[in-house]
């Protein structure tokens, strides 16, 4: 029986997906060795988003004193929405694409 293809969290697509994001510098910081983080925005309170719609964060812009995770209203207002980091995200993996 032919395997499916699917586009799930931890499927072979969503794991090199993420291993694009995983290269890029931090969108906040411009940092190396970054952290993804899956977009909150539009999300249900306990609800993780897909793997596809992940933005790269060093770790300290991603869970530190001032981070999305701690500050996200404040994080957010500086750095711009998860959306438009999603964009931006995709965008750079584009780029390297080319």
């Amino acid at each position: 029986m032919a395997r499916k293809h699917t586009t799930k969290r931890g499927s072979a697509a969503a794991q090199r997906h993420m291993g694009r994001v995983a290269q890029l510098p931090c969108l906040a910081c411009g940092v190396s060795g970054v952290q993804v983080h899956h977009i909150r925005e539009g999300q249900g309170g306990s609800q993780r988003a897909p793997d596809f719609l992940t933005v790269p964060l060093c770790p300290d812009c991603h869970k530190g004193g001032f981070s999305i995770h701690k500050s996200p209203k404040a994080f957010t207002n500086i750095y711009g929405s998860e959306l438009d980091m999603l964009a931006q995200t995709l965008e750079q993996i584009e780029q390297k694409r080319g």
